[in-house]
């Protein structure tokens, strides 16, 4: 009889009956934590290459399976999003995407402003409203778990008012959200981050194709998720995301204010 070192149960075999846990354990060593390292990130059953893989092309799917039970193939979600939001901070950071977006359009309307004068008014306003953009977004990433922790709750409560047909409750909508905001930023690093990193006048090109490509791509997921017709999930979708679109701006810009 073997006694498990994390509940105490005595068992015979290669598992804990009770936990789960393996009955063979030993000491950590650099070449384990390596190994635990690796596995957890590229295991096939359960790592998050597996779960950002199959997000990208059935993301709703994933969020139905896991929260009708097939959970132990795939990574926690919450831990899942953690990791992501801690690498959108740094790449945010040290790309200064957001800095650099400002700067890009302050030049676009300035050029369109010596070209053609009468055409464009107030272009002082217009760049002091960038600079403001730029430091909320500035405050807004060094309180990007606040946000988050904010907002993504309040989003489930608009998938869960507009989709209560589908039968899922809020906390069913607070995971399928989770996952997609989660994959929204691995979106975000390639379609935005990798070629700002490579050209940065490309950032305002890349931004407005982040902002279509994540409103589609929520679509689909709503669809495979919720399995309406595409009429109404487009139609309900898109009131979702318009709603939250108008209650983020306003509410971060405030929370923002406060914080400064």
């Amino acid at each position: 009889m073997i006694e498990c070192k994390n509940c105490g149960t005595a068992f015979e075999g290669k598992f804990c009956p009770n936990c789960s846990q393996k009955a063979a354990t030993h000491r950590f060593t650099l070449a384990h934590f390596a190994h635990e390292t690796t596995h957890a990130v590229t295991h096939t059953d359960k790592g998050v290459l597996l779960l950002i893989k199959e997000m990208f092309v059935r993301p709703g799917v994933v969020a139905r399976e896991y929260v009708e039970g097939k959970r132990k193939k795939y990574f926690n979600p919450i831990t899942f999003l953690l990791i992501l939001m801690a690498v959108q901070v740094f790449a945010v950071k040290k790309t200064d995407i957001y800095g650099n977006f400002t700067r890009q359009m302050q030049k676009a309307y300035e050029a369109m402003a010596k070209a053609n004068p009468d055409s464009v008014k107030g272009t002082q306003d217009f760049n002091q409203q960038l600079k403001k953009a730029d430091k909320q977004a500035s405050i807004a990433t060094d309180n990007n778990k606040l946000l988050t922790v904010i907002f993504i709750p309040l989003l489930s409560a608009l998938t869960w008012l507009f989709f209560k047909k589908s039968g899922f409750n809020y906390a069913e909508n607070l995971v399928f959200n989770v996952l997609i905001n989660a994959q929204l930023i691995v979106w975000f690093l390639l379609i935005c981050i990798i070629p700002v990193l490579i050209k940065v006048k490309l950032v305002v090109l890349v931004m407005y194709i982040y902002i279509i490509a994540s409103w589609v791509y929520s679509l689909i997921a709503y669809k495979q998720f919720y399995r309406q017709k595409w009429g109404w999930i487009i139609l309900k979708g898109l009131t979702v995301q318009l709603i939250y679109f108008v209650i983020l701006t306003y509410a971060s810009s405030a929370m923002v204010t406060y914080l400064e």
